[in-house]
């Protein structure tokens, strides 16, 4: 599962912390799915009677209280999805040991999408909110 955290910065403000997000990493036994300044984000699904999630968590410096929900367009070889937050009240926890946050969102999705998506097609996450914007980059070991 993934996990983002971000301190709600103007976009051009934040900078990356490449030795923060190897920390993140080092916390964790499962690999992430995406990497974006000072993020890291897992991912998973999840069928729940008979309706399927796309379960995320995003761990690091993002920080998020909203009601209006939140959006995740994922950038595939040949597809795109548009995905919706099941939920419009989100909020991040603290996670101390990170100095950051956690913040999961589950993400309303198709049994027949579910197959469609594979980790080594994965072009570009882009995780939308009122005030925030997150880009990450498929994760490859190669950053660890």
């Amino acid at each position: 599962m993934g996990i983002f955290s971000s301190f709600k910065k103007k976009e051009n403000e934040e900078t990356s912390d490449t030795n923060y997000v190897e920390a993140l990493l080092k916390h964790s036994q499962d690999e992430p799915l995406g990497v974006a300044d000072n993020n890291v984000i897992y991912a998973g699904y999840n069928e729940l009677g008979g309706y399927y999630y796309f379960q995320t968590y995003v761990i690091g410096k993002f920080k998020l209280k909203t009601k209006t929900g939140a959006k995740l367009r994922i950038e595939g070889t040949n597809y795109s999805l548009d995905l919706n937050a099941d939920m419009n009240e989100l909020e991040s926890e603290p996670a101390d040991i990170f100095k950051g946050y956690v913040t999961r969102i589950d993400f309303e999705i198709e049994k027949d999408v579910v197959e469609t998506i594979r980790r080594s097609t994965i072009k570009e996450l882009i995780l939308t909110t009122k005030k925030n914007k997150l880009v990450f980059k498929p994760f490859e070991k190669s950053e660890v």
